[in-house]
């Protein structure tokens, strides 16, 4: 089999769940996202200012669907990366490619022009594309991972909903707690 070959088969047969072999306690111990979540705070959505990783599975996903997500963003697809594919295990697939940010207004490029939010998200929730077409990182954000661990990203910009103080008399979950759902359906957590 040419080493073109055996390379696709081995991403083919990589998993789209990420292993996970430690879970941080920060992340049973730190306060969750509530109400709303990302949408219920005045963050003006920090965290997109780095850009994000996109798994291989959801850039497939991306590109099949670029006339629905070009004319939100305002632009081609192949501007949208600062990388070309890198191969990472640490990744759904196996592989993953860098989004740009845009000089503009420093947001990733998947990130709408107005009102706020991500074009993916949006496509997502408004448009019934499937969820995996939001990137890993931003569906399970402010827990990360790397090599096997499962973390809290600190330190957490000033207005994350998840750095809010508890009103008082509300009990507010763990964030492993609100975000469970995602890390579920994300991750193979080895006991």
């Amino acid at each position: 089999m040419p080493a073109k070959s055996a390379r696709k088969t081995a991403r083919k047969s990589r998993s789209l769940k990420i292993a996970i072999t430690s879970i941080d306690p920060a992340c049973h111990d730190h306060n969750g996202l509530y109400d709303e979540g990302c949408y219920g705070c005045g963050c003006n959505d920090d965290c997109c200012q780095w850009g994000c990783d996109i798994d291989i599975a959801t850039l497939k996903l991306i590109f099949k669907n670029r006339k629905l997500i070009e004319p939100l963003i305002k632009a081609k697809l192949e501007d949208c990366f600062q990388t070309g594919l890198k191969e990472d295990d640490d990744y759904a697939g196996g592989a993953y490619r860098e989004t740009a940010v845009r000089k503009k207004d420093t947001r990733c490029f998947f990130h709408l022009h107005e009102p706020r939010g991500c074009s993916l998200f949006y496509l997502w929730a408004k448009k019934g594309l499937p969820k995996r077409i939001v990137p890993t990182i931003c569906r399970v954000y402010p827990i990360t991972w790397h090599r096997g661990r499962l973390f809290v990203d600190t330190p957490l910009r000033k207005l994350c909903k998840a750095k809010e103080k508890t009103p008082k008399g509300i009990q507010v979950p763990s964030i492993f707690e609100t975000q469970r759902k995602e890390i579920r359906a994300l991750f193979d957590i080895k006991k």
